[in-house]
């Protein structure tokens, strides 16, 4: 558990990865038009495909959560192309990912019941490449309890150490990166510190998928004594997991500080 307390992030070994990635590839390398119908414009629950070209985002990405026929907010369908055989193979990697994230989650103590109907989602991810070097995602830390992370391998990836010196996180085969979000730093009072890291892109275009274990959605999560006690006076308010997920996606909120 050293890595998680100093760095927030480590490497997990499992076999998932190259399929994980192959499923992403196969989705970037249909027709324009074909993914640019699964807009996620079209989806009231998030769903589906965007493009971002701009200072902080280089990249395309489709999202998926747990499909439910119907629901409102952030439950509901996903947005699929016609091809029955992938879905069903992302659906079982989404699956599995699940179950790895629980059981990683599980380490750092009783923070979610097994019973819990966690809101997950999976992010297929293709960086573009670009002649200069550039953000293809701006430094952030994940919004989860735990993200997992398949790669390929051609590196970009970059965390923060608690000097401040960014450094690779380059493709290890057969492994899984675990970034701690900061679900998991707030609910243990920052025993735990959720990972900073970024993507910079290069002249080859990269494909990744993060997956993010999070809370329910109805969910409110309180901080959780861990280790030795410390006085304090002023203690964070509980935070409505739904709630805030809704800020970010609803209504655009994705950082306190900027927005």
């Amino acid at each position: 558990m050293r890595a998680a307390r100093e760095f927030g992030c480590f490497y997990l070994r499992h076999s998932l990865h190259q399929d994980a990635v192959a499923l992403a590839r196969a989705f970037f390398a249909r027709r324009e038009e074909e993914k640019r119908s699964l807009a996620i414009a079209g989806s009231p629950h998030f769903r589906g495909y965007s493009e971002m070209r701009n200072e902080r985002d280089w990249r395309e990405q489709i999202h998926f959560g747990r499909e439910e026929v119907s629901g409102e907010g952030l439950r509901g369908p996903n947005l699929w192309p016609g091809d029955g055989a992938w879905r069903e193979a992302v659906l079982a990697v989404m699956g599995e990912l699940e179950t790895v994230g629980r059981a990683v989650l599980e380490r750092f103590g009783p923070l979610m019941p097994a019973e819990e109907d966690a809101y997950v989602l999976l992010k297929m991810i293709h960086y573009y490449g670009s002649r200069e070097a550039r953000a293809g995602v701006a430094a952030h830390v994940d919004f989860s309890w735990v993200t997992l992370v398949a790669q390929d391998a051609t590196g970009g990836l970059e965390i923060c150490t608690p000097m401040g010196e960014w450094v690779a996180a380059p493709c290890v085969e057969g492994t899984l990166v675990v970034n701690l979000g900061e679900i998991l730093q707030y609910a243990t009072g920052g025993l735990y510190q959720a990972t900073p890291h970024r993507v910079m892109t290069g002249e080859r275009s990269r494909v990744s998928l993060p997956f993010f274990l999070n809370p329910s959605l109805d969910r409110v999560v309180s901080v959780v004594e861990a280790g030795e006690h410390v006085h304090r006076v002023l203690r964070p308010a509980p935070l409505h997991f739904g709630e805030e997920e809704w800020k970010r996606k609803g209504l655009g909120v994705w950082c306190a500080g900027c927005c």
